[in-house]
């Protein structure tokens, strides 16, 4: 399969990377081969990289390091993300299905590696702030659009349930643009922006950032522009089968998230439950089990 026509994408986000950064020259041979053969890059091993750019793997992957990554595997991660959203849906299932693999398989062992790849990848002391600072805002805003929307309500729904005041801002960006007009510096502004960006999104964190609140953003880029003005910043695979960006990984860290807020004051969160479950059982709102 040739390679796409237009991978600027790719190469956009190498150079932010690259930034000042001084590479040796067999370094500069790797990054050339990222930048001309994006799909080798993003599903070869090291071995075939670097035989791409008449190197050797310890080169490619001290190029990955170069770029900020603790080795090859953390950085084609996210460079497959990237080259994954430079292309269209239609191309994105095309790439998937070149492999021979069942659909349904593919798309559970994505996950399974996505799952693996979060669990090691995701820094619990920046989950514990991040909580802490959501138990202790005035109130939670969450920003998060398409397929996103899901984590983004599963974080309402469980933070809202363990006590605190936080809100959904998704399809409606009349109503995200008037939200983001109450904020207040100790409100914390949680931002889903994976695989395509939402101008929308872009705008909100800048305006919060103004405001002086907590901007978290989880992504799968940190060199994407709604990083900018984050104080934390979460990055999750976003790979996912056929046409689908997997919204596993971010689901799993709002799970995290969520649990970590209810730690943070037991006694108000049991309380909080307790008043919820009563309500749903005064409103009938629970079928029986029998």
């Amino acid at each position: 399969m040739n390679e796409p026509i237009n991978p600027s994408g790719v190469a956009t986000w190498l150079a932010s990377r690259l930034g000042t950064r001084h590479l040796t020259p067999r370094q500069e041979q790797v990054v050339t081969v990222l930048r001309a053969q994006p799909r080798l890059a993003s599903y070869s091993s090291v071995t075939d990289v670097a035989a791409a750019a008449g190197s050797n793997p310890s080169t490619v992957t001290r190029t990955a390091q170069a770029l900020g990554y603790d080795g090859w595997t953390e950085f084609q991660v996210e460079f497959r993300s990237r080259f994954l959203a430079s292309l269209s849906a239609v191309e994105v299932a095309a790439e998937h299905g070149a492999t021979a693999q069942d659909p349904c398989q593919l798309a559970l062992t994505t996950d399974l590696s996505n799952l693996a790849y979060l669990g090691r990848s995701v820094d619990p002391g920046a989950i514990h702030r991040v909580a802490k600072a959501i138990a202790q805002a005035r109130r939670t805003w969450i920003v998060a659009g398409g397929s996103y929307a899901v984590p983004g309500r599963a974080l309402e729904h469980n933070v809202g349930i363990a006590g605190y005041d936080i809100r959904l801002l998704d399809a409606d960006v009349a109503a995200l643009a008037n939200s983001m007009a109450r904020l207040a510096a100790d409100d914390v502004v949680v931002v889903f922006s994976l695989w395509r960006v939402y101008d929308s999104t872009v705008r909100a964190v800048e305006i919060a950032a103004k405001m002086g609140a907590y901007v978290v953003v989880i992504t799968d880029d940190d060199a994407a522009e709604v990083c900018r003005h984050a104080k934390t910043v979460f990055i999750v695979p976003s790979e996912g089968a056929g046409f689908f960006p997997s919204l596993v990984p971010s689901l799993a860290l709002a799970q995290a998230l969520a649990v970590e807020v209810a730690s943070v004051d037991p006694e108000r969160s049991t309380s909080s439950i307790r008043r919820s479950e009563n309500s749903w059982d005064t409103m009938h709102i629970m079928r029986i089990r029998r």
